[in-house]
């Protein structure tokens, strides 16, 4: 039985020790923002959405390829438009 406990208590341990480590990437993030916008021209903005930790599915890895292929495409697509433009080819 101490054993288990024992187990635990390292479980535990290792586990605070993650959400401490996080915290310290949000936390580094943010004075990086701050400082960044003080020192900078260029504004920074802190992180839009929470780190994702977690171990993707194949299906959600799938989706991201396709979400940032299409984002791609259409900046590409922009850039053509734009050169067009520059050129004067309708």
């Amino acid at each position: 039985m101490a054993k288990t406990y024992a187990q635990y208590y390292l479980l535990k341990r290792r586990q605070m020790n993650e959400e401490l480590w996080l915290n310290g990437i949000y936390v580094a993030n943010a004075f990086q923002t701050v400082l960044g916008n003080a020192f900078s021209k260029r504004k920074l903005k802190y992180l839009e959405k929470p780190l994702d930790i977690f171990e993707k599915t194949e299906a959600e890895k799938q989706h991201e390829i396709r979400k940032e292929r299409q984002k791609l495409i259409d900046w590409l697509n922009h850039l053509k438009q734009f050169s067009n433009k520059k050129q004067g080819v309708d």
